[in-house]
Order: C-alpha cells, then sequence, then structure tokens
C-alpha cells in the first residue's frame, strides 16, 4: 500500500502538463477563434435560412473574445515598454556628481 497517495498522484498530475505558451501563442489561438467567430455569423441551418440561435452565439463569443484579446495587445505592449525602461535602467551609470541642465 502507498503510504502517501497524495504525492503520487500530484507526480501523475505533474507528468502530464505540458510547458505554458507564451502571450504571441495566447493571441494567436485567440486570433483564429475570433476568426470562426466571425464565420459562423453568417450560418445557414439546413433550409438556407439565417441561424439566429448560432449567430447570437457567435456574437457573444467575439465580444467576450475581442475583450481577451484587446487585453492580451495591452499586456504585450506593456511588457515591451517594460523591458525597454530595465534595459535603460540597467546601463552604468557615470560616478560623480551630477548636474541637472540648468544648474548654477
Amino acid at each position: 500500500m502507498n503510504p502517501n497517495p497524495t504525492k503520487a498522484r500530484q507526480a501523475r498530475r505533474s507528468k502530464k502538463r505540458t510547458q505554458p505558451g507564451t502571450l504571441n501563442d495566447a493571441r494567436a489561438l485567440l486570433w483564429r477563434a475570433l476568426s470562426r467567430a466571425g464565420d459562423l455569423l453568417d450560418a445557414e441551418d439546413a433550409e438556407g435560412q439565417p441561424d439566429t440561435h448560432t449567430a447570437l452565439r457567435a456574437i457573444h463569443a467575439i465580444s467576450q473574445g475581442a475583450a481577451a484579446y484587446a487585453r492580451i495587445i495591452e499586456v504585450g505592449e506593456l511588457e515591451a515598454r517594460l523591458a525597454a525602461l530595465e534595459a535603460v535602467s540597467s546601463e552604468p551609470q557615470p560616478s560623480g556628481p551630477q548636474l541637472g541642465r540648468g544648474a548654477a
């Protein structure tokens, strides 16, 4: 009998997990989903009539997906700006007294 089944179960779960995706992976996947939902807006039923149920579900999916896509784009831009600031702040600063512009 296993003295600690919880630990064994956690080990099995960790083996199944894959590496996390990147922000670009999520952005590309979400864009494909939005494109597919856009195609569903024009879906027709078996008689060739507009399928309003599918269209309404597509509209909801698009509104939710567009909000998530906007957040992903915003986070990506913020990460780039933060990296640029970190690069500037990590540059060696000259030693000695610093005088600002216009100092008398």
